[in-house]
């Protein structure tokens, strides 16, 4: 008779294996293999290998469903607004109904189980010298693969829930584990720190070749930097963030800041064997004419190390890409109005004008005046205040701008493969082929992560390919994350010349001023917390746009409640003489409270389980 763990296991298996699309997939062919089980697997060198891949692909990244995390901010929509996104955007979601794309609880612990599973068994696995597993040393390396997705998929828990129960073993239907309370937030950091620095032990710098995606030492250092950053943050660490709970430290601690300005240090001085630097920027490589004449970009040729980062599988600054679409055009497809490339409704993610507002000019003015939260503030009009100091002319509001305005977002005027972008509506009551009739339309179109170059339009729609990879990590972040930790350590008024330096990397790769004379030009003081904050923040909205960073930002950050309320579009009205009209005019009113700061538990696994507490508000 087969044991309660044996059935779950094997279920566990069935599970795991069926949604392999490539190295599993024979394993489900009824006629090779319908006696597989949990011996079969944990005794074959191939087997073993393939239930670890799997894993691998229960890692979320934002392209696989045509609307990123970011269309649930103030910084894009979903132009089939009527779905999961409009559900977050109107806070229609609670702990027995959740959005589809909220469901991360059961996934992410789906994933857990199975590195559970893994773990126990993998020491006694045979290698065997035909397959990839054909060493001790490549066992012992899987081994903390596995190590290091258990702990990244626990990080994952923290951003979204808070503290979760620690589970580390495989658990029969009878264990007091299924019983288990959420850990303090204490335990949780440490575990997910010293399973991350276990793995950073034992893993290489790099992976090569057909190996190029799997986990490394670097990632393992970067999976600590962002849960000791999220966890230093304002929602955890504050002293009015409540008594010790699995949400809040129970108090403020600065020394939090400081371990995650370390770890995110320790990824930005991360070597490989032989000492050579592992991460750095992307630089421009592309020749002038790199274009040509059959797509627009004002931005400077300088900045186009930024635009690469994104169409390169294989770059220096990816610690972490998830290339599962491959080579394909599919994601051009998604984001290009349907008129466009002749295939019906697309543009699945819109930008909205909040996000077009936050890029300065060219020589590093903020164009809108804006509160200590980047909101900018109205007139009487309800039009955005300008900054008189920044030249910026509302009625030519694309020109003059940071070059990563031109690579992020296609608007009215720009071109792309020889066909120019109109989105503009006619006095006559006309309208111009990009406006988007029914559902979401904000004047934009999101252009980051597309390749200009290499896909092109022609009557049978979109053509060629190029190498999208979807950054889940990447080395920019941890420069980001060490300025903000630093920042927020230093008391006020203290010198930031650390933290400027590593911004500083960031605004020469974007061809933009350096941080101390954008601080001279327009007034500001670099040793003020207050006034680097507001620059880091903003410097990280436009760097990280659209990579599944702002949804949680705004969440750690504790300021959802000021900035998620309203989101604009940008309309332009086309005259009779040709010229055009811009005004910014309200597109939705959304609903954000402070519960929503925090996933709420499954209802079910709150029925369940008398020892788990649901997250406040919920």
């Amino acid at each position: 008779m087969k044991t309660s763990i044996k059935k779950l296991t094997y279920f566990l298996l069935l599970l795991t294996l069926a949604s392999c699309t490539k190295d599993g997939a024979g394993l489900l062919d009824k006629a090779e293999s319908g006696d597989l089980n949990e011996e079969r697997v944990f005794t074959n060198a191939k087997y073993t290998k393939e239930f670890l891949t799997d894993i691998y692909r229960r890692i979320p990244y934002s392209w696989d469903n045509n609307v990123y995390l970011d269309a649930c901010t103030d910084d894009g929509e979903s132009r089939p607004w009527w779905g999961w996104v409009n559900n977050v955007h109107v806070g229609a979601y609670n702990p027995t109904s959740m959005p589809d794309k909220f469901k991360r609880w059961a996934d992410y612990y789906a994933a857990i189980r199975a590195c559970n599973l893994f773990l126990s068994k993998i020491d006694n696995v045979p290698v065997d010298p035909e397959q990839y597993m054909n060493s001790i040393e490549v066992r012992d390396r899987l081994k903390y693969e596995a190590v290091l997705l258990r702990a990244y998929f626990y990080a994952e828990l923290v951003r979204w829930y808070g503290s979760v129960p620690l589970i580390t073993k495989v658990l029969q239907r009878d264990s007091p584990e299924l019983l288990s309370g959420r850990a303090s937030l204490a335990e949780m950091q440490k575990f997910i720190s010293d399973e991350c620095d276990r793995a950073a032990a034992n893993l290489p710098a790099r992976q090569t070749g057909g190996d190029y995606m799997r986990v490394t030492s670097g990632l393992a250092k970067a999976v600590k930097a962002r849960v000791m950053l999220h966890l230093a943050s304002p929602l955890f660490n504050s002293n009015a963030s409540g008594s010790e709970s699995p949400w809040s430290w129970g108090g403020y601690d600065a020394n939090r800041w400081l371990a995650a300005a370390e770890a995110a240090k320790a990824v930005i001085d991360h070597t490989d064997e032989n000492g050579a630097p592992v991460y750095s920027l992307v630089v421009r490589t592309e020749p002038n004419n790199y274009f040509g004449t059959r797509v627009t970009y004002p931005g400077s040729m300088k900045a186009m190390g930024w635009f690469n980062v994104f169409i390169t599988r294989v770059n220096t600054e990816y610690i972490l890409g998830y290339a599962r679409k491959g080579l394909t055009n599919e994601l051009d497809k998604w984001q290009l109005p349907g008129a466009m490339q002749r295939a019906g409704d697309a543009s699945f993610t819109l930008p909205t004008y909040n996000y077009a507002a936050c890029f300065e000019t060219k020589e590093g003015y903020p164009v809108y005046q804006t509160d200590e939260y980047g909101v900018p503030k109205l007139d009487g009009n309800g039009q955005f205040l300008v900054n008189p100091e920044s030249g910026f002319d509302p009625q030519q509001p694309y020109a003059n701008r940071d070059s990563r305005f031109y690579h992020s977002l296609w608007y009215n005027g720009s071109m792309f493969s020889g066909i120019t972008f109109n989105p503009w509506r006619g006095e006559d009551g006309s309208f111009g082929q990009e406006f988007l009739n029914g559902y979401a339309h904000t004047g934009l179109f999101l252009r980051k992560f597309m390749d200009p170059k290499n896909i092109t339009i022609n009557n049978s729609g979109v053509q060629g390919q190029t190498n999208h990879s979807f950054p889940v990590y990447r080395f920019v972040e941890m420069l980001l994350n060490y300025a903000e930790a630093m920042n927020e350590y230093l008391p006020d008024g203290a010198d930031r010349s650390e933290a400027i330096a590593a911004l500083d990397k960031i605004r020469a790769r974007a061809d933009m001023p350096s941080v101390a004379v954008t601080f001279a030009n327009n007034g500001w003081n670099t040793s003020s917390q207050a006034q680097l904050r507001k620059f880091i923040r903003n410097e990280r909205r436009i760097e990280l746009a659209f990579e599944d960073h702002r949804f949680f930002d705004i969440r750690r950050w504790n300021i959802g409640e000021q900035t998620q309320k309203t989101v604009y579009e940008h309309d332009i009205l086309k005259k009779a003489d040709g010229s055009f009209v811009y005004k910014i005019l309200v597109w939705e009113r959304r609903v954000f409270q402070q519960k929503h700061n925090l996933l709420p538990i499954p209802q079910s696994e709150v029925n369940n389980n008398p020892n788990m507490q649901q997250n406040p508000g919920w």
